[in-house]
């Protein structure tokens, strides 16, 4: 009786065919092979940071002397550049980067706004400050701001730069308008964008008391003669 053992592999000359032993090996190999495939380009690739989310804060003041009336805070205007998610960091005069793990939690308009309102609210000061919306008869003055410039660079520096106008209720007449430009230094965003943050916070307080004290210099007078800011 013949006892050679049968071939894995060539079970007749020239002629491939894969016997039970050399499947399971096979497979084995292609399993292994897979999985390394699978896994290797997670080996290969940098670990992404964790995203973080910011908001705009305002700035800590102690409110002092008798209340103002009413303003109005319409929209603020912001350059399309400001409306990506993440923090924008200025590499140059015509070059801007995105921080991909530093992300704005809000509109950057809307936080914009709510916090302007909160520090004119304080440095006026007025028990109310309206957005966006509000009758005729509800304010003293209404202030629109457009911004062109709003962001840090690489080094820490933080700007600001905006126009903005003071209005008679109902926007009949402008009172007064003025351009802001506002430079702040700050940690370097890069590093720290939690600093960087806090400088922008920092400027958007800056034009707040820019424009209350454009509000002391405005005249509004109410129909009864009694000034009003």
């Amino acid at each position: 009786m013949n006892t050679t053992p049968e071939p894995c592999l060539l079970n007749a000359p020239g002629c491939l065919k894969f016997q039970p032993c050399a499947r399971t090996l096979l497979t084995s190999l292609c399993s292994i092979m897979l999985s390394v495939g699978l896994t290797g380009c997670s080996f290969l690739k940098p670990a992404q940071a964790t995203a973080r989310y910011y908001v705009l804060t305002p700035v800590t003041a102690t409110q002092s002397g008798p209340n103002s009336p009413a303003l109005g805070l319409g929209q603020v205007k912001l350059p399309a550049y400001l409306f990506n998610t993440s923090l924008a960091v200025r590499r140059g005069t015509n070059e801007i980067d995105y921080l991909p793990s530093a992300l704005w939690a809000e509109r950057l308009d809307t936080g914009f706004q709510r916090v302007l309102a909160a520090d004119l609210a304080i440095v006026v000061p007025t028990d109310q400050v309206r957005l966006s919306a509000w009758r005729k008869d509800d304010v003293a003055a209404e202030v629109y701001v457009t911004v062109e410039q709003f962001d840090v660079d690489a080094g820490g520096q933080g700007v600001l730069t905006a126009r903005w106008r003071i209005l008679s209720p109902g926007g009949e007449k402008t009172l007064k308008a003025g351009e802001s430009r506002l430079a702040r230094k700050g940690l370097v965003p890069v590093d720290n964008a939690s600093g960087g943050v806090a400088t922008l916070s920092e400027l958007v307080a800056e034009l707040s008391r820019q424009l209350a004290q454009a509000l002391k210099e405005t005249s509004l007078v109410s129909h009864n003669g009694t000034s009003q800011l």
